[in-house]
């Protein structure tokens, strides 16, 4: 309702509120702030139907968090349907937790630290994706896509 400190205050000095109102939005604003710093705020991320549709017919896997949305999955007809950031050597990839993570990929099977978590991951920022080596799946730790593999 009040767009701006300057205006609550000067409601507040012309009796235009009251104290109490102007406390509990006081209290509103807070719990909203610490809701969405507690992770709340990133379910709102929710793919639509047509968003998840869409990733199904081109053969991925729909993800509702991470920093990509649709995951390659081992059987998708075309890996490059699957590119992050404008790189031929990044693709979404899911994580052993379930989300989507834009992973550089050109490492991938010629070394692979195979991993069930990413926890498991000896590098910093590395995550535990699944990836298909030969069109085998696999479990490999992979880094972020613009970090040195």
């Amino acid at each position: 309702m009040f767009e701006d400190l300057d205006e609550l205050a000067r409601g507040l000095a012309e009796n235009d509120i009251s104290r109490r109102q102007a406390i509990r939005w006081a209290g509103y604003s807070v719990l909203g702030a610490s809701l969405s710093s507690m992770g709340f705020a990133e379910s709102a991320e929710a793919l639509t139907r047509k968003a998840r549709r869409r990733c199904r017919r081109k053969g991925g896997t729909p993800l509702e968090k991470g920093n990509c949305h649709c995951a390659y999955a081992c059987d998708a007809p075309d890996v490059s349907m699957f590119h992050c950031q404008d790189s031929m050597a990044c693709y979404c990839l899911k994580t052993a937790e379930g989300k989507g993570f834009c992973a550089f990929t050109t490492t991938a099977c010629a070394d692979p630290q195979t991993c069930t978590r990413s926890s498991d991951c000896s590098n910093q920022g590395w995550k535990c994706v699944n990836w298909c080596c030969e069109n085998n799946p696999v479990s490999v730790c992979l880094p972020a896509c613009g970090a040195e593999p």
